[in-house]
């Protein structure tokens, strides 16, 4: 049994700071060894990318679906309060899609995205691009973001624009022309609108009808509660589980790692023990 988990720092493995898990403290991981002494061959390929919306998860299902064909899909949506910024560079080559992969056990590999014209817009990128006002309405909706903004690197924007843009882009975006892109962004596009709800399940339910019309079981989850509220007609809602309600809040507290709701090794083992093993045998039937 093949088995893609993809989703954004929470299926990767990396905490609010920065930190990357060792491979043993993923979901994915302990997903891959619960099998295992269940006498199940698998193989898991953790598709995670720290900072990703639902937008960039049909780039690396593709990739999947390519490279490696994989029965089962696990899909966590992450929150709707980001994006990405698609460049044109000048150079053929650096359009392509391009991503890799280390094998780094027998049964688990890790996907790496490689784009260097994909640019992932989030939270911490929006504070640090918006104005004041953005930061007082933050404040005052007291939402948690999986960042400590505060220690931030504010030389975040000149590395990326350094990196994937001056130079490589035409017409030129300058550094200015880079920051006031994503404070607009962030300001008009990263918060719960009535519009909100169309796009985002229609990413992830069309994700979802296409996997398994190809004939793939698929298994999407939220980690957190905190998704745009969907109360239109043409796509109601579909119940997926919640992981931030498997448990009770005492619990679901004391398994975090980080204020950016990362589990580390006991939280990822009970999730898979209590909700993504049970599911993958569910698939078998």
């Amino acid at each position: 049994m093949k088995i893609a988990c993809v989703g954004c720092s929470w299926t990767e493995g990396i905490c609010s700071d920065g930190y990357p898990l060792e491979k043993e403290q993923t979901y994915a991981y302990a997903l891959s060894k619960w099998l295992e002494n269940k006498k199940i061959k698998n193989t898991v390929y953790n598709a995670g990318r720290a900072g990703s919306s639902v937008d960039f998860y049909p780039i690396v299902i593709d990739y999947l679906l390519k490279e490696f064909n994989p029965d089962v899909f696990i899909i966590q949506m992450t929150t709707f309060d980001r994006n990405i910024m698609i460049l044109d560079p000048l150079l053929e080559e650096d359009k392509k899609i391009n991503f890799g992969y280390d094998q780094l056990s027998p049964q688990y590999y890790k996907i790496w995205d490689n784009n260097t014209n994909l640019i992932h817009l989030g939270p911490g990128m929006g504070w640090l691009a918006a104005d004041s006002t953005s930061r007082k309405r933050i404040q005052v909706n007291d939402i948690k973001y999986s960042a400590k903004l505060k220690d931030l690197d504010t030389d975040m924007f000149k590395r990326i624009w350094e990196d994937r843009i001056k130079g490589k882009v035409a017409p030129n975006i300058t550094l200015s022309e880079f920051s006031d892109f994503v404070s607009i962004w962030w300001e008009q596009y990263g918060h719960d609108t009535n519009y909100r709800p169309y796009q985002y399940y229609n990413q992830i339910y069309s994700l979802e009808d296409q996997l398994k019309a190809l004939g793939k079981k698929v298994i999407p989850f939220y980690w957190i509660n905190y998704k745009p509220v969907n109360y239109n007609k043409l796509l109601p809602v579909r119940q997926y589980t919640v992981v931030e309600n498997l448990f009770d809040e005492i619990t679901f507290k004391k398994l975090q790692i980080d204020d950016g709701w990362h589990f580390g090794k006991e939280g990822n083992t009970r999730l898979v023990q209590e909700f993504l093993g049970p599911q993958v045998l569910e698939t078998m039937k």
